[in-house]
């Protein structure tokens, strides 16, 4: 593999899961240093273990995106013992398992959602910004959903965070272009998913956590220095329209 991130620092959100692991493994493997953090340190721990044991060099680091005080002093630890962040990837999500009409779905549960997708995004970004404007590089990669652009009948909160990310994200790229900084967004649609649903994108299955993960490590290297305020689907062309169980395979 093409080591295009060399000499990079990248910090990665949300660690754990289908996707996190994938984006700390494929960022490791094509060169970067990476910081995997997670709400968990043991989680973080093992992804980081897991990556290293392929040859990258990763460190585990505690991270709640929801708590600024510890966005303020993860970020310092990553930047003390790794150095500036290059490239941050914000993952950190959170989802309700049910479906349920919004009017049923107590406050205190759709403001968390909102606080940890969006606000944690927020909050990420505004920590770095400051440093890869003053150094006049930096790649910020946060994370969307196909929910943010088509809506989600179910989860109307969490559509709303990631339409929000969405927008946050390109009117950043705005602000940070003249400086250096390109921000964009990736935006998952059915991943890690084996059920009836995959016949609905237009390749036929659902996404792994690796094609999440290159499209990522794309954005973060040299070959996409003049992109940015985009929102790239890995969505197996869901978002042009489902398609039809009566098409043949």
């Amino acid at each position: 593999m093409e080591k295009r991130l060399i000499g990079k620092v990248a910090l990665v959100t949300g660690s754990s899961g289908v996707i996190g692991p994938a984006i700390v493994r494929r960022l490791a493997a094509e060169g970067a240093v990476v910081a995997a953090t997670d709400r968990s340190l043991e989680t973080a721990r093992a992804v980081a273990d897991e990556a290293a044991a392929s040859g990258g060099e990763v460190r585990a680091f505690a991270l709640d995106v929801t708590d600024a005080a510890q966005v303020d002093s993860a970020f310092a630890a990553v930047e003390a013992g790794l150095g500036p962040v290059d490239i941050l990837v914000n993952n950190a999500g959170f989802v309700r398992k049910s479906s349920d009409p919004f009017q049923l779905v107590e406050e205190e549960l759709w403001s968390r959602i909102l606080d940890v997708n969006l606000g944690g995004v927020i909050r990420c970004c505004r920590r770095v910004l400051g440093g890869m404007i003053a150094r006049r590089y930096g790649k910020i990669i946060n994370l969307g959903s196909i929910a943010g652009v088509s809506g989600l009948p179910g989860w109307a909160d969490y559509a709303a965070s990631k339409g929000g990310v969405i927008a946050f994200s390109k009117t950043i790229a705005m602000e940070a272009g003249a400086h250096g900084v390109t921000v964009n967004c990736v935006s998952p649609g059915m991943i890690g998913v084996e059920s009836g649903e995959n016949r609905g994108t237009w390749l036929g299955r659902s996404g792994t956590g690796e094609d999440v993960a290159g499209v990522i490590a794309f954005l973060a290297s040299p070959e996409a220095d003049y992109i940015t305020g985009c929102n790239y689907m890995v969505d197996g062309g869901r978002v042009v329209g489902p398609k039809n169980a009566s098409w043949n395979e």
